[in-house]
């Protein structure tokens, strides 16, 4: 034990300053690498529980169906610069029972800067690093689709889905159009070390009849999500 009484005041202020300075260095936050909000190896994989909903005009009802998916890292090449490619094998089957059936291939190129997802024929920018809430992206700049400004929400933050629950996980909102007569909204949820854990997609086109705008009524459309149910390593 430390007797005071024996040291100057210019002592003590040193002391105190310097375990200040040392608890400050201990409580300091580990930085996040980014690239461990989708882990890229071969063998890794997820899988999800889908839920769709078709809207159709003329329709009371909408289509329900649901399935399962499971995507994997199957394979990486690297090119000459340096930049890998991920060959994502995505299989589906409409319950747990059942066995896998593939049902396409994707890619994934790992950029210093940022992740390209080319599925369906199709380039999307799905995550801009490093990873900030103040940061926004066109996700269609590798597409000939309309741009559609990409940003994160939520950083770091315990969420819960499903039964399962993850510490730190980053919202990346693709789209957020809403009106009278329409409702456009993607959301995708990636969490540290796992990778993406919910998707849900809604493109709803709302009733525009003079009896009914402005209700929410559905005329047509359709909403889509995709929850993580168990993920690993082969």
């Amino acid at each position: 034990m430390i007797n005071f009484t024996h040291i100057s005041r210019s002592g003590i202020y040193s002391f105190l300053l310097i375990g200040l300075l040392f608890s400050c260095k201990h409580d300091r936050t580990e930085p996040v690498d980014s690239y461990s909000y989708y882990p890229l190896e071969i063998g890794r994989f997820l899988i999800y529980d889908v839920k769709e909903e078709v809207y159709s005009a003329g329709q009371a009802n909408p289509v329900k169906k649901s399935w399962q998916e499971k995507d994997e890292v199957d394979r990486v090449s690297t090119d000459e610069k340096g930049i890998s490619t991920y060959t994502i094998s995505r299989s589906r089957r409409n319950i747990a029972t059942e066995y896998w059936q593939k049902e396409k291939e994707f890619t994934v190129q790992k950029y210093p800067d940022k992740l390209l997802t080319n599925i369906d024929n199709q380039t999307f920018f799905s995550l801009a690093f490093p990873v900030n809430s103040k940061v926004e992206w066109n996700g269609n700049s590798y597409n000939s689709l309309d741009a559609q400004n990409y940003h994160y929400e939520d950083l770091n933050k315990p969420v819960q889905v499903g039964a399962q629950s993850f510490d730190k996980v980053l919202v990346v909102v693709e789209r957020k159009d809403t009106s009278i007569i329409n409702r456009y909204i993607g959301v995708k949820q990636y969490a540290l070390g796992v990778g993406l854990i919910s998707d849900d997609q809604t493109a709803f086109e709302l009733c525009q009849s003079e009896d009914c705008i402005g209700s929410g009524k559905i005329e047509s459309g359709t909403h889509r999500s995709r929850i993580i149910v168990e993920f690993g390593k082969r």
